[in-house]
């Protein structure tokens, strides 16, 4: 496997600004990336990902350090020359008038129709390729905005595989996009680096869903990048160092941020079922839960869970000489919340 990007001891920043030293917004990073792999970039906001993605596609010079692309410094291809090894699509919402989804797409072919750009039969089957890839292929001439978010952003991808680059690089390419488009997008992406051999590297703050496809994270952080395989970066438990001075914290078994909430009550759950979603449902009304207990605590309250013929949920709060019995999660976090703060239950 070929190293794509190699990255030693690089400063990324601002030369020219007043507020730190030389204008540098983080240490210097050292990482690699190889081709044929789908790597995320996740931190925090303002942490420098896009001035990082920009110092990676040569947009925006680096202040320091070294940064190889396909074994060549960045500093020695000339902008023609790295226009044919990286394509860059940005956060930039586009709405240009009359402007149809073939001529967006076709602008990728610059670097390989001269001055005029005039397009042979070639750069014409090349576009539609791109636009058959991402599912497009129908949608040519319509006007760009009449596409959803979820198409244009599509669109954007299709522009950046016609400049057929091994390396492409994205800025938050699923920001603005439900939850099936975000998929839809991450699948795609995912689909040409491994079938193309291509290297992509995107910025993302959707990490349930770039840990379900990515062979490769970089964890940027004030002090250090981190990187390595999505597993890797949960056992290791790199993820919570986004988490200083917030009250979230990291679910290393479902692999994603929940609130850290205070559990101020116990309740206990007797179930013969799989109770992962019940718990996360009563630990957002603020209970504990002690699961088939051989012995319920005094002044505990009790929950049965069962399914019963057909699918049924049914949950039977018991406490005292109170006996309740509801059809929904819904209707039993309602009881719950109106319960007096003075119960007895508290621990």
């Amino acid at each position: 496997m070929n190293t794509s990007i190699e990255i030693k001891v690089l400063s990324i920043g601002y030369p020219n600004a007043a507020s730190t030293a030389k204008g540098v917004i983080l240490p210097p990073i050292t990482a690699t990336v190889n081709s044929g792999e789908l790597l995320a970039i996740v931190g925090r906001n303002g942490i420098g990902k896009s001035t990082f993605l920009r110092t990676l596609a040569g947009q925006q010079a680096p202040i320091d350090g070294m940064l190889l692309i396909q074994g060549k410094s960045l500093f020695a291809y000339t902008r023609a020359e790295l226009a044919k090894v990286v394509s860059f699509v940005s956060t930039d919402i586009l709405h240009v008038p009359h402007l149809k989804v073939f001529d967006l797409v076709a602008m990728g072919r610059f670097p390989y129709t001269g001055w005029m750009g005039k397009l042979k039969v070639n750069d014409k089957m090349i576009i539609y390729d791109a636009l058959e890839v991402v599912g497009l292929r129908s949608m040519a001439w319509r006007n760009i905005d009449s596409l959803s978010d979820g198409e244009r952003q599509r669109a954007l991808i299709a522009r950046a595989l016609v400049q057929d680059t091994p390396i492409m690089i994205l800025d938050e390419p699923t920001a603005y996009l439900d939850v099936i488009h975000k998929y839809e997008i991450m699948s795609l992406l995912c689909q040409i680096a491994h079938k193309e051999n291509k290297t992509i590297l995107f910025s993302t703050h959707d990490l349930s869903i770039a840990l379900d496809m990515v062979d490769k994270v970089w964890l940027m952080t004030k002090a250090e990048i981190i990187e390595g395989a999505p597993e890797d970066m949960i056992m290791s438990a790199a993820f919570e160092k986004m988490l200083t001075r917030t009250h979230l914290r990291f679910d290393r078994v479902m692999g994603e941020f929940e609130m850290g909430r205070r559990l101020l009550k116990t309740i206990a759950v007797h179930s013969k079922q799989d109770i992962r979603w019940v718990r996360h449902a009563l630990e957002r009304f603020n209970y504990r839960t002690l699961q088939n207990p051989t012995a319920t605590p005094e002044n505990t309250p009790e929950l049965l869970y069962e399914i019963g013929k057909g699918g049924v949920a049914r949950y039977v709060y018991n406490f005292g000489m109170e006996r309740v019995q509801f059809d929904t999660i819904y209707a039993l976090g309602n009881f719950l919340r109106n319960l007096p703060e003075e119960t007895p239950h508290e621990t």
